[in-house]
């Protein structure tokens, strides 16, 4: 069980470094979202912020509230909603800025690009959760690729250079054995449709500098970064057909689509921690696309906050 609190943050972009972003955005989706703002001129969906709150005075607040009885439930697709209204603000000592975006990232700039346009909606609505809740919960994005000509065969003599390789049983939970395979090192499972393998990045195996991957510490550690550029990168370019990435939050759907769907490869991952999240941001660096999945996510429409 997740809990947090909705409020109103200020839509001030990033320049002041108090909202902290991981992700790139595109144009496309900000100017959807920009036009359904004007028309409605209400927040209609929360960002997603988390709060670093090591003290955990907002967790412990946040439970207290939610000992009661709440004022509304509610269940989609499986998932149970509870919502507390409180009437004072007072026993919720917001921890000190920065706050740092997991998911959201598109809605906060657009919010900010509204607020510039009317100073008055300088507030985004907000669901702020501390990094301490023990709910909290971050999956991976493993990624499934479609397209001829991509069998592991092909990248192996290239992967044995920087990877140990290994066999890997499929009747396995891929999800445990990955998660100790990737103890201490970076570690990935591919498979296509013959067989899975387990990649485990050598000891001094890492460039030191490659294009496609972050040049910040904070974000060459990261598992998903060394993956996508050493790993994912080589299959794409692997075939001389268009690829198609789908990323996948479910190891098992993943490994079906390979197996029942018609994907060429999957590449599971482990799951990236919440504080190489925070170092990421503070390094003012990204991370690839997809690094990152936060379940549940908080409907639309759940908190509806009007800018007028």
């Amino acid at each position: 069980m997740r809990r947090g609190l909705f409020a109103a943050v200020a839509a001030e972009g990033y320049d002041p470094r108090r909202v902290r972003p991981h992700e790139r955005t595109h144009a496309g989706p900000k100017a959807d979202r920009l036009a359904l703002m004007r028309a409605t001129a209400t927040n209609i969906e929360s960002i997603f912020l988390l709060a670093p709150d090591r003290d955990r005075v907002l967790a412990n607040a946040v439970a207290n509230v939610s000992q009661g009885k709440p004022d509304a439930t509610a269940e989609l697709n499986g998932v149970g909603i509870r919502l507390w209204i409180v009437h004072d603000p007072s026993p919720f000592p917001l921890p000190p800025s920065p706050l740092y975006i997991p998911d959201g990232h598109h809605p906060y700039e657009t919010a900010s690009a509204y607020a510039l346009e009317n100073p008055a909606a300088d507030r985004v609505l907000a669901m702020i959760v501390s990094a301490e809740d023990p709910g909290l919960a971050v999956l991976p994005t493993h990624r499934v690729i479609y397209g001829t000509g991509r069998e592991l065969e092909r990248m192996l003599p290239r992967w044995r250079d920087r990877f140990d390789v290994q066999p890997f049983a499929a009747d396995r939970d891929p999800v445990t054995a990955l998660s100790s395979l990737g103890k201490g090192r970076t570690a990935c499972l591919v498979a296509d449709r013959s067989r899975i393998l387990a990649l485990l990045l050598k000891p001094g195996a890492l460039p030191d500098r490659l294009p496609s991957l972050a040049q910040s510490t904070a974000a060459r550690d990261l598992d998903v970064a060394r993956i996508e550029s050493l790993v994912v990168k080589e299959i794409l370019g692997a075939g001389t057909t268009t690829p198609i990435v789908r990323y996948v939050a479910d190891a098992k759907e993943a490994l079906g689509m390979v197996q029942h769907g018609g994907a060429a490869v999957a590449v599971l991952l482990n799951p990236t921690k919440v504080e190489q999240v925070f170092a990421v941001a503070d390094a003012g660096d990204v991370m690839p696309p997809k690094s990152t999945y936060f379940v549940p996510k908080v409907p639309s429409g759940l908190v509806l906050r009007p800018l007028s």
